[in-house]
């Protein structure tokens, strides 16, 4: 009891030292991330779930059927099936679905009192290079993976999967108009709030490098599918990279947008000249595409931090902001540390960068009236604090993945029973 007694007051006296100094604006945190992205997960199930309930109560009472019994209860279900499938359907599940993505950051500020969209980069200004260069990255991310993906998706297949998800067809040009704004369009932009702008952005207080790998897998496993896994994973890779060197959420937003959009044009036009979605391509054709695909990927993105580079470079140029020391890494992560420092570089603005060295030298300016040994024992509850940070973000880290790895466990294993 007394032990318990001195770690409250303990407690209480490094609250009370640390309150002592400028409280700089609170900073998103991967276990942050974490909870908006697991609250957002509970939160879509239990809305699908309600819809399922509405949606078979309507379906039951059109049908003039009894959903106690086994007849009524499989009426039902393939109307529902047909319904979900339908134009109407496949837009009114996905607009249930990203409206999840907003409502769930919306949730954690009202909570928290901690604006969490603060930072996700709607404001951080943008050139014509920058967004020029969405189109052929998307091209290349698509003709480069895809022949990848394929061969997994055919191995998967092999091993008696069924995939039961929505198979978007669009076979007339108002489908293409309607799925190009409701399954294009709004999932990227909200898609690319949460996992890049909230999951990819509290991952960066780790690294960069751990930004793009959490960011990525959550995002591939989300979809559910194994089908969706591995084209979904460099999506999620090549949209983090261009979200740290452009630090605006609005440049992969439009790569994940034209990512969804050539897919939807690409099988309309198949469609126009076939009369069938699916399309034959020999394997020296998708080495070809795959080849080309890459090439135009990789071109791409260093088109993009190099614009990028020299667009923060004049804009420290302008606001008077000193260049930063290079660091030359040595060792055997010298190459991820040298990449995680140059993009962390390019995904803070000026004005980030100005905030921070202002902090900086109000904290210097405090610990100047402090003696010695004060200065000791603030350097020591910082370090408490960090060692309490890095337990809590390991502990969202492991939550996050725990969820979306269960949830796609159990999708699949549906996918081989049913």
């Amino acid at each position: 009891m007394a032990k318990n007694k001195q770690t409250l007051d303990n407690a209480n006296e490094k609250k009370g030292f640390l309150k002592s100094f400028k409280k700089s604006t609170p900073k998103l945190e991967f276990y942050d991330a974490s909870a908006m992205f697991i609250a957002q997960f509970i939160l879509q199930y239990m809305l699908q779930l309600v819809m399922m309930i509405l949606a078979g109560s309507i379906l039951a009472y059109k049908l003039g059927v009894d959903m106690t019994t086994q007849a009524g209860s499989d009426a039902v279900q393939n109307a529902f099936s047909a319904f979900t499938a339908s134009t109407g359907g496949i837009i009114l599940v996905t607009l249930l679905n990203e409206s999840t993505m907003l409502l769930s950051p919306l949730c954690y500020w009202k909570i928290k009192s901690f604006n969490v969209f603060k930072g996700v980069g709607f404001k951080r200004k943008v050139n014509g290079g920058q967004i020029a260069l969405t189109l052929p990255t998307a091209i290349g991310l698509l003709a480069g993976f895809m022949p990848i993906a394929s061969i997994f998706v055919y191995l998967v297949n092999l091993t008696g999967y069924h995939y039961s998800g929505a198979n978007i067809v669009v076979d007339s040009f108002g489908k293409l108009v309607l799925f190009l704004i409701f399954v294009a369009a709004i999932p990227a932009v909200c898609e690319e709030i949460l996992h890049r702008g909230i999951i990819a952005r509290g991952g960066s207080r780790i690294s960069i490098f751990a930004g793009i790998m959490l960011s990525s897998t959550i995002f591939a496993f989300m979809h559910g599918s194994p089908m969706q896994l591995v084209h979904q994973f460099f999506v999620g890779v090549v949209c983090c990279l261009a979200y740290y060197m452009t630090g605006s959420i609005w440049i992969s937003a439009l790569i994940h947008f034209f990512n969804n959009a050539i897919t939807l044009i690409s099988g309309y036009v198949i469609y126009l000249i076939t009369g069938s979605t699916d399309l034959a391509i020999p394997w020296w054709g998708m080495l070809i595409l795959c080849v080309c695909g890459l090439a135009i990927l990789v071109g791409s993105l260093i088109a993009l931090y190099k614009i990028s580079y020299v667009k923060r470079q004049k804009e420290d140029n302008e606001m008077d902001i000193e260049p930063e020391q290079e660091v030359v890494y040595t060792g055997k992560k010298r190459f991820i540390k040298t990449f995680n420092n140059k993009l962390a570089y390019l995904f803070k603005s000026p004005e980030q960068a100005i905030e921070e060295k202002r902090q900086k030298q109000d904290l210097e300016e405090q610990l100047k009236d402090y003696s010695p040994e004060k200065k000791e024992v603030y350097a020591s509850l910082r370090q408490d604090d960090d060692v309490q940070l890095k337990k809590k973000n390991s502990r969202g880290i492991i939550f996050a993945l725990v969820v979306v790895l269960v949830i796609w466990i159990i999708n699949t294993i549906g996918g081989y029973t049913s």
